[in-house]
């Protein structure tokens, strides 16, 4: 099982051991460290579940069967924020590896939520220009 992340409505910024999800179609970004971003790392990068599990087994010098558990906890609340989907057809990959930071006990991988954007987003007067775009928006109908 490999995931999928769709560059249409999902941004991402790995910075040192913090990640920033966006999910622009929803209005929440997720932020995350540690292991958090590692998981992330992999993930976007397309590694399959089982690689993502023996790699941050082996970084964090981690029980298999431990990393297997908090992972699929965390894909699945990624999954049900729709910032990845599962697929059995998405491109293997090789080589990804995680960047070169100390690495300290493991500790399940969890993101935190941020839901204020959405405002931010629909008040954006890109959203509301016709063919000719940005700065003209459309008429608005006189009642």
């Amino acid at each position: 099982m490999r995931y999928n992340v769709d560059a249409e409505r999902v941004s991402h910024e790995r910075l040192q051991d913090e990640v920033i999800i966006i999910n622009a179609a929803t209005g929440c970004y997720f932020s995350g460290s540690g292991t958090a971003a590692d998981l992330w790392t992999l993930i976007s990068e397309g590694m399959s579940f089982e690689d993502i599990v023996t790699t941050l087994a082996h970084a964090y010098g981690a029980e298999s069967a431990t990393v297997s558990r908090d992972v699929e906890v965390c894909v699945a609340q990624l999954i049900g924020n729709d910032v990845i989907t599962a697929s059995e057809d998405a491109p293997s990959v090789r080589d990804v590896g995680l960047p070169a930071l100390e690495r300290l006990a493991w500790s399940a991988p969890a993101f935190d939520e941020y839901s204020d954007m959405w405002d931010l987003l629909q008040a954006d007067p890109i959203h509301d220009v016709t063919e000719t775009g940005w700065p003209y928006a459309q008429p608005r109908p006189i009642l």
